[in-house]
């Protein structure tokens, strides 16, 4: 009788578990704008803080999963750093592309660090930035010059400690329409796993 009491709390016990772990609280949306405004030095963003960090020594730091230099961005991998930072353009757009990437698809190229050559005034230079995520805007001419305009891609980063990120680049101004402030929606998973729902 004994054996069969047992039996049974063990069964309840694991059935308990089971329904647990069924429950899992969805990944929140979250909005934050960077202050990417200085043009020499970098600005380090964590998605587990949710905020802007304070680096010595980035190449060495897995503290950091991007990193923002006015419309420039790097991830935490490649030659940019010594973690697991790379990215890939899921080529969905918009809010509605945000919502349908619910499982990051193993056909997705992610991309790491490396120096490209890029356009600038003076003809060109070389930055080290993600390739991939410079993809995120174009510029634009208006009648005071040019404006970038975030591309409407969602990306999807994995940082620095291997975790996955999807990313919506929203803007490049603030509200009171100076550049160098980036706006990001993102949803980040802390488990290590390709769901982002």
């Amino acid at each position: 009788m004994k054996k069969i009491v047992f039996f049974s709390i063990g069964v309840f016990l694991f059935l308990l578990s089971c329904k647990k772990e069924e429950i899992k609280e969805a990944i929140q949306s979250q909005t934050f704008e960077i202050n990417a405004t200085n043009s020499t030095e970098w600005e380090y963003f964590s998605f587990s803080q949710n905020d802007t960090v304070s680096i010595i020594n980035p190449a060495s730091s897995a503290d950091w999963d991007l990193a923002f230099q006015r419309y420039r961005i790097r991830t935490n991998g490649g030659k940019s750093g010594n973690g697991q930072g790379c990215a890939a353009n899921s080529y969905l757009t918009g809010q509605t592309g945000f919502d349908e990437l619910k499982i990051i698809p193993d056909t997705l190229t992610f991309v790491e660090d490396d120096s490209i050559s890029i356009a600038v005034m003076q003809g060109y230079s070389t930055y080290l930035v993600n390739p991939e995520l410079y993809k995120w805007f174009s510029m634009e001419f208006v009648s005071q010059g040019t404006q970038i305009v975030p591309e409407d891609y969602i990306y999807v980063v994995k940082t620095g400690t291997g975790n996955y990120a999807k990313v919506w680049f929203k803007s490049y101004y603030s509200s009171e329409n100076k550049s160098g402030y980036v706006t990001i929606q993102y949803k980040y998973q802390p488990d290590g796993s390709k769901n982002l729902e």
